[in-house]
């Protein structure tokens, strides 16, 4: 079958059927290929089609899709991110963020910096969502969840592409071209570039945080006798918030062998550079990682174990007189884990799964990260899973040694700790229907506070005064209510109780457990009209936050494609288009009222 025939099937127009969804191969889980109707955890996962028809032009707004992510919008730029709580630009430092198994958590303030993440959209294969902690597995900082995107072989993107969109708030561009590399490998190149438009004030007016930047790079995948090898990279140059100019780029690369028997071998290393300037400061950080992975069957037991190490050098030199600063300005910090986890089959129906990671930082010591699966496949073809977890998140550069003189110096903070409890269900009791449904109690301890100093009160220091616990339920499914019309739902919902420790004082009032809403809820409508008139329709309502009480809201988007027999599309995308505007959070330097956006894109190629 042609290339063009097989983008004109209404399959491929109309998504994964219910039963091809739960089949999707994920990774996240136990680090080997499960199918997701399998995986015992709250994995929610974003196809290529979902991308596509979301009408999304980055990569934080295509995770609005998944329930069991909070996603806030700060500023023209700037997004909050999380999971199970904690959310605010701030103190969203609990979620892991991988692509193609890099890292993008940053040793700053242990968050993502989404202004700095350009992947295109199109060239991803797709993401998935884990709610919960996967410390077992990814060490460190994998606290209340891990988003693992995984990009498109090069295999699979021979010959042009074109995606140009233009709207109101958002306009882009990107080229890319395929080929193939010998007789086992291919290669593709791609010059991608966005333009933001400035977010406005409450009181009215434009703010000063207009964005834009290029990026180009390229991946190459070809196989030997040895093996199956992938290099990647890329380079960018973003402009954003106004002043700031952010430089950087990486260089990945991958190799697998299979080994019969004996299982397969993965080793994976990468280089990743970042510059940003501003008039306030210039912050520069280089990280190497090396990881090794061996996953091998032996009886009833399917094991994967491995290790790496990680250099990183941060270094923030503040201008003078701009007030606080790094001391030192510059640390080189080292980092070596090794994990084990072995999935044991107890009967044909009843998997255990025990796992332990094992962290050595030079700048934060020793973690024991442990983690403990029971999972039930019941013979209706549903899935009764439950787990205990311990996570940490380890002190960043801010946590210890942020410098103000006269009032703030640093600190002997130490790991913020987690023991999480999780209990889930997943089932197609239908052909037609689909669903997953989870509950989790979270215990944390060692939680950042701003404390005096015992003798003098002043200066302060961060310290581990706090503790508490958040609870919840998330929920999401899909409704085949026709083979071309099919509903998607999604719930989720978060009780929290925190307190500072009784021999403890908080000056920051617990500003570190974030401000989150109790629940969101999503709906979503995917129909195919025609062969190739494609209508999506999405509501999004999201109750005040805890801490601040800022309004709730409810917001759809609406997005309407046409798909030509060559695989090409035009599609127009309405966003926020039930309020003139609205906020997102209530942090007081970043709040932006959002509007109503209008996004045309046009689509070739891909």
């Amino acid at each position: 079958m042609t290339q063009a025939a097989a983008a004109a099937r209404p399959q491929d127009l109309s998504g994964l059927s219910l039963e091809e969804l739960a089949a999707i191969e994920v990774t996240s889980v136990s680090r080997r290929p499960e199918q997701l109707s399998q995986a015992a955890a709250a994995v929610f996962v974003i196809t290529r089609d979902d991308i596509r028809r979301s009408g999304a032009a980055s990569l934080p707004e295509v995770l609005r899709l998944a329930p069991n992510l909070q996603v806030q919008r700060v500023n023209a730029g700037d997004y909050a991110i999380s999971a199970r709580g904690f959310n605010s630009f701030e103190t969203a430092n609990k979620l892991l963020v991988l692509i193609d198994g890099r890292s993008i958590y940053t040793t700053l303030f242990s968050g993502v910096l989404w202004d700095a993440q350009g992947v295109v959209l199109e060239d991803i294969e797709q993401i998935e969502v884990i709610s919960g902690p996967g410390g077992a597995l990814y060490g460190s900082n994998a606290v209340n969840g891990v988003i693992n995107i995984t990009t498109r072989s090069a295999r699979n993107t021979a010959g042009p592409a074109l995606s140009a969109g233009l709207g109101n708030d958002d306009r882009t561009l990107t080229l890319r071209q395929g080929g193939q590399l010998g007789d086992s490998g291919a290669w593709r190149l791609f010059a991608t570039g966005f333009d933001r438009s400035a977010s406005e004030f409450e009181t009215g007016g434009k703010a000063d945080d207009a964005t834009a930047g290029v990026r180009i790079g390229g991946r190459a995948d070809w196989d030997t006798s040895l093996g199956s090898w992938s290099v990647q990279g890329d380079l960018y140059d973003h402009q954003v918030l106004g002043d700031v100019v952010l430089q950087g780029g990486h260089l990945q690369g991958r190799w697998t062998r299979d080994l019969g028997e004996n299982g397969q071998l993965m080793a994976q290393t990468y280089y990743d550079h970042t510059d940003r300037v501003s008039a306030a400061s210039n912050e520069r950080v280089s990280t190497i990682d090396l990881a090794v992975q061996h996953a091998f069957d032996s009886g009833s037991h399917a094991v994967v174990w491995g290790g790496g190490y990680r250099w990183v050098e941060n270094s923030l030199v503040s201008a003078p007189g701009s007030g606080a600063f790094l001391s030192p300005e510059e640390r080189r910090i080292t980092l070596g884990n090794l994990f084990i986890q072995d999935q044991i089959s107890l009967s044909a129906a009843v998997t255990l799964t025990v796992g332990v990671k094992l962290e050595d930082s030079s700048f934060t010591g020793f973690e024991v990260l442990p983690n403990v699966r029971l999972a039930w496949s019941r013979e209706d073809g549903s899935l009764v899973w439950g787990a205990i977890s311990r996570a940490a998140r380890t002190a960043n550069r801010i946590d210890r040694d942020l410098t103000l003189p006269g009032l703030l110096v640093g600190g002997d903070f130490q790991s913020e700790q987690l023991t999480a409890y999780e209990l889930g269900y997943r089932s197609q009791p239908t052909p037609n229907l689909s669903f997953s449904i989870s509950a989790f109690y979270n215990d944390y301890d060692d939680l950042r506070t701003l404390q005096p100093d015992a003798a003098t009160f002043i200066p302060l220091s961060f310290g581990n005064g706090g503790e508490g616990h958040t609870s919840g339920v998330e929920a999401w499914g899909s409704y085949q209510i026709t083979p071309r019309w099919r509903l998607d739902f999604g719930a989720a919902t978060l009780d929290k109780d925190f307190r500072v420790k009784a021999d403890a004082l908080d000056l920051s009032n617990l500003a570190s457990i974030g401000d989150d809403p109790g629940w969101q809820v999503l709906l979503g409508s995917k129909s195919q009209l025609t062969d190739n008139l494609e209508l999506d329709v999405r509501l999004r309502a999201v109750d005040e936050l805890d801490v601040s009480h800022l309004d709730g809201y409810v917001e759809a988007d609406v997005r309407l494609g046409w798909r030509f027999a060559n695989g090409s599309e035009i599609a127009l995308t309405g966003s926020n288009l039930l309020d003139d505007s609205r906020l997102e959070t209530a942090d007081p330097t970043r709040r932006r009222v959002l509007g109503r956006s209008v996004y045309a894109t046009y689509r070739a190629g891909f």
